[in-house]
């Protein structure tokens, strides 16, 4: 995860752009893509029967995200540490800056996918949709 910061900041830094912010959000989304499908399956646990939990347990998913890209991704510290240990990486030159802008896609396909196929094979099946909310 800190080589794919560390392309997507340094080809965001080539063309001028925000590249502390923008590599943050952009690390940010491939992580909430990549843990989609855990985290919507314990949404699904903890779901009440009119669905009116729904916005704040994504809510909360997506901000755990974000604070976990920002403690990891944002001080300056950090990412003076990353470029250090990434800077003569001899991967540097022979993969393209814009192959690092096709994970988070990947990672899209990949969460929606498997949450499909989590509510079609454990979720329905075994009547699982809001097993905790009812408990609680």
């Amino acid at each position: 995860m800190d080589y794919i910061f560390y392309r997507v900041y340094r080809a965001y830094n080539k063309k001028g752009e925000s590249a502390k912010f923008l590599s943050l959000l952009y690390m940010t989304m491939v992580f909430a893509f990549l843990f989609y499908p855990f985290a919507l399956f314990l949404c699904e646990l903890l779901r009440n029967p009119c669905h009116g939990n729904d916005g704040y347990l994504f809510s909360i998913y997506l901000l755990i995200a974000l604070i976990y890209s920002y403690l990891r991704f944002f001080p300056s510290k950090k990412i003076l540490l990353i470029n250090q240990k990434f800077n003569g990486n001899r991967y540097n030159h022979k993969i393209p800056d814009w192959y690092f802008f096709l994970i988070l896609p990947l990672s899209i396909v990949w969460g929606v996918a498997a949450y499909s196929l989590l509510v079609k094979f454990l979720i329905k099946p075994f009547a699982l949709r809001g097993v905790i909310y009812n408990l609680l």
